[in-house]
């Protein structure tokens, strides 16, 4: 037996293993081992209604979408907006771009339906500034998210009515189309503690994996130069 190829194999596997032992705390990151945080998701159905009202599943919850009046506290754009609508437009000296139209596409009123915001430049050099009714099927098609082009979490909340993870779900709130229906997620439960509350013990742990993971790394290269 050559004791020598013995003590260089034993000595690179070392070198491995130590390696393993010293990355510790990446390893520990990306399994969220340790990770006190607790999030919990839930999905609501939406139904729409050909009078332009909307109802959930559950309690009503925010919606996130490029849509004023959707789903969320009356904002200032939404009590400007629901004004217009009810004056039918208004008159008024600007430029002719449409302002406020990178904030939202489109604007939802109660029992009336979708309105896109549309301008018109006048003879006189002033703009008017209206809301033009689109049908609920297009507005919805812009709105929605395909479910096939959401993340894990979301599909496995709609598809089993929860999904809980310790990190916050990217897609919470959107609006979410799967086949003919339509959801929405939403945290139910968070409980965030911060990665500086991770318990004592796991951090010792990771120190004196680390630390063992760097002698297997010198007592490693010493037997491969043997």
């Amino acid at each position: 037996m050559d004791w020598s190829s013995v003590t260089q194999y034993w000595g690179e596997a070392a070198i491995v293993v130590g390696f393993i032992l010293l990355l510790n705390p990446l390893i520990v990151g990306a399994f969220d081992i340790g990770d006190p945080d607790r999030y919990r998701y839930e999905a609501s159905e939406v139904s729409f209604s050909a009078n332009g009202t909307y109802t959930f599943s559950t309690n009503p919850v925010p919606l996130d979408s490029e849509v004023a009046c959707f789903g969320d506290a009356p904002s200032r754009s939404c009590v400007l907006e629901r004004a217009i609508h009810t004056k039918g437009g208004i008159t008024y000296d600007g430029p002719t771009e449409l302002f406020i139209h990178d904030e939202y596409s489109y604007v939802h009123i109660w029992e009336e339906g979708f309105f896109q915001p549309v301008s018109e430049e006048r003879e006189n050099g002033t703009v008017w500034y209206g809301l033009e009714a689109v049908s609920q099927e297009e507005a919805l098609k812009y709105i929605a998210t395909p479910v096939e082009r959401t993340n894990k979490g979301i599909r496995t909340a709609i598809e089993t009515g929860s999904y809980e993870t310790s990190d916050e779900l990217a897609g919470a709130h959107d609006l979410v189309q799967a086949d003919d229906s339509y959801y929405v997620v939403y945290p139910t439960v968070v409980q965030e503690h911060g990665r500086r509350e991770q318990s004592l013990t796991v951090i010792v742990l990771q120190w004196l994996l680390g630390i063992a993971g760097a002698i297997l790394i010198l007592r490693g290269q010493r037997h491969r130069l043997e």
